[in-house]
């Protein structure tokens, strides 16, 4: 029997340095048991003993100082060491923006390894209003798989070529698929992604809602939208109780939605809460 040969990580296969460090370590352990975390600080030629294990579970971030240490004590090459760079950088930037083209840069350096970006093929469903708007389409009835048909009931605010490369990706992603008829139908199939590429997808995604909230606002007839508001006094340690109402309304709108013969629209329900005052901390 042929015995399996145990490899090192590949770090450009990996969206959190963190991860990384972890399967680095166990792979050392795996190699030699007496390899331990005080073995890898003296590599790096530091002092605290528990600094890797501090940096692994997110309670210490890497500096410029140390990062160049612990490049040094994994041994990565000039190309997997740049790598390593971007990806620290990538997890600890906290900038919103800065974050989005750290990660762009990162998909990019996979591409010309020839691994699969499919991470960025999650982030596009989830940051981009019109992946999500056009799988709820197929929900539709006399929904219609012409990219030219699904322009027209976006209000021909998304190109034909983004509506192909959505609807491409979304069969990629196994969202939707065709059925024995040849139809486009949705799969029910859950999205499997990592924290990461949620919450960068995330941030992006309510900021885009809210700016086609305000395009509705300034375009849409008031019969075709429904915008309310209220702003109240709140004691912030009762403030689990009120997102967990809003949550539990949106939930049973969903079921209500979800449960409609004939729907022959798309909408967007968007609930903002937030501070409008400074918050003690």
């Amino acid at each position: 029997m042929d015995q399996e040969i145990n490899l090192p990580p590949e770090v450009r296969s990996y969206s959190d340095y963190r991860v990384f460090l972890k399967d680095f370590f166990s792979y050392k352990k795996t190699e030699n048991s007496n390899y331990s975390h005080r073995v890898f600080i003296r590599k790096a030629e530091m002092s605290s003993p528990s600094h890797l294990k501090m940096v692994i579970d997110g309670k210490r971030n890497l500096t410029g100082k140390t990062l160049k240490k612990y490049i040094s004590a994994i041994g990565l090459k000039k190309k997997e060491a740049n790598f390593f760079s971007l990806l620290v950088n990538y997890n600890q930037e906290s900038n919103h923006e800065e974050k989005i083209a750290l990660f762009q840069e990162i998909m990019n350096e996979r591409r010309k390894k020839g691994l699969s970006d499919i991470e960025e093929v999650q982030y596009d469903f989830l940051s981009k209003w019109h992946y999500v708007a056009i799988y709820c389409l197929l929900d539709l009835k006399g929904f219609n798989s012409d990219p030219a048909w699904i322009s027209s009931k976006l209000k021909k605010k998304v190109s034909l070529q983004n509506i192909e490369k959505a609807l491409s990706e979304l069969k990629r992603l196994k969202l939707i698929a065709e059925n024995d008829k040849g139809e486009l139908v949705q799969t029910n199939g859950p999205l499997d992604t990592s924290d990461q590429v949620q919450s960068l997808a995330f941030r992006t995604y309510h900021k885009n809602m809210g700016e086609l909230a305000i395009s509705s606002l300034e375009n849409e007839k008031v019969e075709h939208r429904e915008f309310n508001g209220v702003t109240i006094p709140i004691d912030v340690n009762k403030l689990d109780i009120v997102k967990e109402m809003i949550r539990a309304f949106r939930i049973e709108l969903n079921e209500v939605a979800s449960n409609m013969e004939n729907p022959n629209e798309v909408y967007q329900m968007n609930i903002h809460f937030f501070p409008l005052t400074e918050v003690n901390k």
